[in-house]
């Protein structure tokens, strides 16, 4: 199976998680750019929207990305 993450990036390099309503009171330094971190951990770009601006000079745009999920390690079986 397989994990999804998505990531907004803007046109100045900064890059945070989308977060969902449970993770939204984790925070996070709105300076910092995650997309470079996640794509060493072998996160992988599947889609992403064309850069929007809106009236702001920044332009931002939505990342979907995937990564395969981890096996589960086989238990040792219990002693008994």
């Amino acid at each position: 199976m397989k994990q999804y993450c998505y990531v907004i990036i803007n046109n100045a390099g900064h890059s945070w998680p989308a977060l969902t309503n449970s993770d939204a009171g984790a925070g996070g330094d709105p300076n910092t750019s995650i997309l470079a971190q996640l794509l060493n951990e072998g996160w992988e770009p599947v889609r992403e929207t064309p850069m929007g601006g809106g009236t702001s000079q920044l332009a931002h745009s939505l990342i979907l990305l995937e990564k395969a999920a981890a096996k589960a390690k086989p238990g040792r079986a219990a002693k008994g």
